[in-house]
């Protein structure tokens, strides 16, 4: 449990790393209303029950995120739990802040990145996330699947190069989740953070994102 709040937290730390690409919109009403769509989303999704992490102010800040949410949910029948990192705000920011840049920082390796598919509805709407496994030895090893996709309100992708994929984009959401897997590493398909997205992405798609278009 420790471990996954940190990943949390390892990733708001990878916004001190890297600068702003750019600021040239001003916030928008649709960018302020985020904030109160991402409260909306439920603290039980199925049988995942959520819990708030909290994360500094200023650390919201020079990650440039207008709204966030931060939570660790755990499904007991499943015996996981998973932390969850949701980012909204301007795309130059948002479209950064990747896993190769912060993991290997905090003393991870990840192995290559793949891409996952997913079919979200029966209406054959898909979505795409990347995913990776971050491993670190030493005194305090861990084995971490994380799964990254962003979404303009057109549905949730994974760019090779966002910042220019989203470049017109007049705001944009990042999500993680990320997984301890005490070094049981699965198929990315057959993890429980794809398990969790099954329940969780219809929910934003029906509180934040159908709300804002």
């Amino acid at each position: 449990m420790i471990r996954i709040s940190a990943a949390v937290v390892l990733i708001v730390g990878a916004g001190l790393l890297c600068g702003a690409w750019t600021n040239r919109w001003h916030t928008s009403p649709a960018l302020a209303a985020l904030g109160a769509r991402f409260e909306s989303v439920p603290m039980v999704i199925g049988d995942w029950n959520g819990m708030n992490v909290e994360l500094p102010p200023k650390d919201r800040a020079m990650a440039g995120a207008v709204a966030c949410l931060a939570r660790r949910y755990s499904s007991p029948s499943r015996g996981a739990s998973v932390s969850v990192l949701l980012f909204g705000g301007l795309p130059g920011n948002i479209s950064v802040h990747t896993p190769d840049v912060c993991y290997p920082g905090a003393g991870y390796t990840l192995d290559s990145f793949s891409v996952l598919q997913r079919r979200d509805s029966p209406d054959d709407h898909r979505s795409e996330f990347r995913t990776a496994v971050a491993r670190r030895g030493g005194t305090s090893p861990s084995v971490l699947r994380i799964l990254w996709a962003w979404n303009a309100s057109k549905g949730w992708s994974a760019p090779e190069e966002p910042r220019w994929a989203f470049s017109d984009a007049r705001a944009l959401c990042k999500l993680y989740v990320v997984r301890e897997t005490a070094g049981v590493v699965v198929d990315a398909g057959d993890d429980p953070c794809n398990d969790f997205l099954s329940v969780f992405l219809p929910e934003l798609d029906r509180l934040v994102f159908t709300a804002a278009k």
